[in-house]
C-alpha cells in the first residue's frame, strides 16, 4: 500500500538525519578531546569532551522522545480532540449531577420568549422559579408550553406511582396541583394563550426543559431510593442533542391533548 504521507516522511527524514549528524559530530568531538594537542589546550579539551557527551546524550533522549513520546502524546491528543469533536457535534455545552446549578436559571429565564416544560410536575422547579415563570407569561411576545402526565389516564398513574414510591392518588393530586399552579402563571386563569398546557400518557424517561434555543435535560433515578443528585446536561441548537430533544418533544406534544386553553 502506498504511503499517503509524504510531509510525514519529510520530517521523519530531517530528524533522522538531523540525529545522525549529532551523534557523528558528538562522536568526532570525544574522540579529538583525546588527541595529543588538546593536553597541550585542556580547557578546549574538557570543552569539546562535553559537547560531545552533551551531543550524544542529546540525541539518544530526543531517539527515546520519538519512538515512545512522542506517539503517545499524539495518540493522547487524537483522543482528546475526537472527544472536543463529539462535544462539538452533540451541542453539549454543559454536565453535571445539579440541575440547580448545570445553568443559571435567572439569566435563562430572565429573557426567554420560548418555554417548553416536559416533566413529572416539577414542583420544586417551578416553586424556584417563580417570579421569572409569571414574568415569561406576562409577554405577549411569549409562551409557555407545559406537557404533564395525564392525572385521568390509570396506567399512566400508576406507572408514575411505582416510579416515585407513591399511591396512585397522590400521583393525580400532584398532577392536578401542577395544572392549577401552570394556569395561575396565566394571569389567574384569563387563558391568555401565553400558558398551554397539554396532557399524555407518555412515560417518563427525563425531564426537559427547553429555553429559546438551548435545552436542559435532567435524569431519572431507578433505585427505590429517590435521594441525591441527578445527572444533568445542556445542549444548544444546532447540535445533534437538542435535535433528539426537539423531535422528542414535538412528537409527544402532537399526539398529545391540549387542556388549556
Amino acid at each position: 500500500m502506498a504511503d499517503n504521507t509524504p510531509y510525514r516522511l519529510v520530517t521523519n527524514l530531517k530528524y533522522w538525519l538531523l540525529a545522525a549528524g549529532g551523534l557523528v559530530v558528538g562522536v568526532v568531538l570525544l574522540f579529538i578531546s583525546g588527541l595529543t594537542w588538546f593536553k597541550d589546550h585542556e580547557a578546549l579539551g574538557t570543552l569539546a569532551n562535553q559537547l560531545g557527551g552533551l551531543l550524544i546524550a542529546s540525541v539518544a533522549l530526543a531517539t527515546l522522545w520519538d519512538l515512545v513520546g512522542r506517539r503517545s502524546f499524539f495518540r493522547e491528543m487524537l483522543e482528546v480532540l475526537e472527544l472536543k469533536q463529539d462535544v462539538h457535534v452533540a451541542g453539549l455545552t454543559a454536565i453535571g449531577t445539579d440541575y440547580r446549578k448545570i445553568v443559571d436559571w435567572d439569566a435563562c429565564l430572565g429573557s426567554a420568549k420560548r418555554l417548553d416544560i416536559f416533566a413529572a410536575w416539577a414542583t420544586t422547579w417551578r416553586n424556584n422559579n417563580q417570579v421569572n415563570l409569571q414574568r415569561i407569561a406576562s409577554r405577549s411576545d411569549a409562551v409557555i408550553r407545559v406537557c404533564l402526565p395525564d392525572p385521568t389516564d390509570n396506567t399512566c398513574t400508576k406507572t408514575l406511582a411505582a416510579r416515585f414510591n407513591m399511591t396512585q392518588n397522590d400521583v393525580r393530586a400532584k398532577l392536578s396541583e401542577a395544572i392549577d399552579g401552570y394556569k395561575k402563571l396565566d394571569g389567574n386563569g384569563s387563558a391568555t394563550g401565553r400558558v398551554q398546557i397539554y396532557t399524555t400518557s407518555v412515560f417518563r424517561a427525563f425531564s426537559a426543559y427547553r429555553i429559546d434555543t438551548q435545552f436542559i435535560v435532567t435524569l431519572y433515578h431507578h433505585k427505590d431510593n429517590r435521594s441525591g443528585s441527578f445527572p444533568a446536561l445542556t445542549c444548544k441548537e444546532g447540535g445533534s442533542l437538542y435535535a433528539f430533544f426537539e423531535e422528542d418533544l414535538e412528537g409527544v406534544l402532537d399526539a398529545s391533548t391540549k387542556i388549556y386553553p
